[in-house]
């Protein structure tokens, strides 16, 4: 089959969700991280492990609200 033309189409709301899980999954992980750099006293890799687990919260805030978006009816508070 040819990739020419052809459209995959929107995401569907499962994977919407599971991206917005990834994302939880990474939060974890990065403050994970981040607690054991400060144990170890690398103040500056905590630094860039928090505001990863930022920016993972930001997209699955993202990946929630497009969900919640596709419902009739919801409102999002952004």
């Amino acid at each position: 089959m040819s990739a020419i033309g052809f459209s995959i189409g929107a995401p569907s709301e499962v994977e919407k969700l599971r991206a917005a899980y990834s994302s939880l999954n990474d939060i974890t992980r990065n403050l994970r991280a981040a607690t054991q750099c400060i144990e170890s006293g690398d103040r500056g890799m905590a630094g860039h492990h928090i505001r990863a687990a930022e920016w993972h919260a930001s997209q699955a805030k993202q990946a929630i609200a497009a969900v919640g978006e596709t419902k009739p009816g919801a409102k999002i508070q952004k």
